[in-house]
């Protein structure tokens, strides 16, 4: 049976609890029925693999080890509250980073072209380095949604440090209370 795959930056310690602070006061501020990640899976996703056959994770594995080790640890700071498509029309709300973005796009540039050797299919948009932390439903009243997250941009600051010291290939269990996230391989940036 395939397992629905990931790579990502794992976010831990004070960076996930600050994280956490900072979604738990936009959900006082933004009750609009927003799918809301859970604290505990965030995460910074590199390339999403989705269902795979689990006779190639050793390959996975490998190829993850010989595209990343050449890289060193980045720093980054979740420095901004912003949404895809656009602040004007918010359907995905993220934390924006700066710090070492070139670094961590020549990262998922690496590991997105490598794996296509194994038959994944490279990105086709511009990795736009983010972590989602809520999504809207197809109730939510997107206008209004729109000024009152505006205005929570606006009446909130955001400089949250993140050590990025290794990449994870992440199994995502679906269940109806949401989804499980278990790493099952990460190697260390050096």
């Amino acid at each position: 049976m395939n397992k629905r795959l990931f790579i990502a930056v794992p976010v831990e310690g004070r960076t996930k609890n600050l994280l956490k602070q900072n979604i738990s006061k936009a959900q006082k501020s933004l009750d609009y029925n927003l799918k809301w990640v859970s604290g505990e899976n965030l995460h910074l996703t590199l390339k999403f693999l989705g269902d795979t056959n689990p006779e190639i994770i050793p390959e996975i594995k490998t190829t993850l080890s010989n595209t990343c080790s050449p890289f060193k640890k980045l720093n980054l700071f979740y420095n901004q509250f912003g949404s895809f498509p656009s602040t004007d029309y918010p359907k995905v709300l993220f934390f924006g980073l700066n710090g070492d973005i070139n670094r961590l796009k020549k990262l998922q540039s690496s590991i997105d072209n490598s794996l296509t050797n194994l038959g994944f299919d490279k990105e086709n948009r511009e990795y736009t380095p983010h972590l989602t932390f809520a999504r809207t439903r197809k109730s939510t009243d997107i206008s209004k949604l729109k000024n009152d997250y505006n205005k929570f941009i606006n009446n909130n600051d955001l400089r949250i440090y993140q050590k990025v010291n290794q990449v994870s290939l992440i199994e995502s269990k679906l269940y109806k209370s949401g989804p499980v996230y278990e790493e099952i391989f990460y190697i260390n940036l050096t």
